[in-house]
């Protein structure tokens, strides 16, 4: 398929083209990358909701899973490669859904923070949800994690409540969760 990569923010069957981005589906060849640029790294994964994976294994087992959730029509994910080279450098994705709102969750290799990528994709994403008629967005993040709490505000989202809570059934200790949210 030959994807129009001239034109910025643009939809795609399956794809979001941005000025420097292109987000496509995940495949299964994309283990390896995903393993060697951000799985695996515990700087990128101290504030998921997940441990570092221990092994090529690991990525692969849940990249399985979540190739298996694209069968299913409410399913959003996507890899996200540099446009100039094709290189896999994070995912982004509806994580779940809040009062009915979806839930945007990201990660990106730590080559690449600090250079607006991820804010690049999470617009992108933005505006395909708001294409398919939602009217609230959420993301969450937490309190000490600066990076992601930059992006979040740069896409528009504001703060609208605060929690203590544990990161997940993984990492059980208690933090502070920033809510955002952005109506449309």
């Amino acid at each position: 398929m030959k994807i129009d990569v001239s034109a910025p923010n643009t939809m795609q069957k399956g794809f979001l083209i941005t000025d420097r981005l292109i987000l496509r589906k995940l495949r299964i060849d994309d283990a390896d990358e995903m393993f060697s640029t951000w799985c695996n790294d515990p700087e990128v994964t101290k504030y998921m909701t997940w441990n570092p994976h221990e092994n090529i294994e690991v990525t692969k087992l849940v990249l399985s899973s979540w190739l298996k959730q694209y069968d299913e029509p409410s399913t959003v994910r996507y890899g996200i490669t540099l446009k100039s080279s094709g290189k896999l450098i994070g995912s982004i994705d509806v994580v779940g859904y809040f009062e009915n709102a979806p839930e945007i969750g990201y990660c990106i290799g730590k080559a690449y923070w600090n250079n607006g990528y991820m804010t690049e994709a999470c617009k992108a994403l933005i505006d395909y949800l708001i294409s398919l008629g939602h009217k609230r967005i959420i993301i969450r993040a937490a309190k000490d994690n600066i990076g992601s709490n930059r992006v979040i505000q740069k896409c528009g989202l504001t703060l609208f409540m605060q929690t203590e809570e544990p990161a997940s059934i993984i990492k059980p200790e208690l933090i502070t969760i920033n809510w955002y949210e952005l109506k449309i």
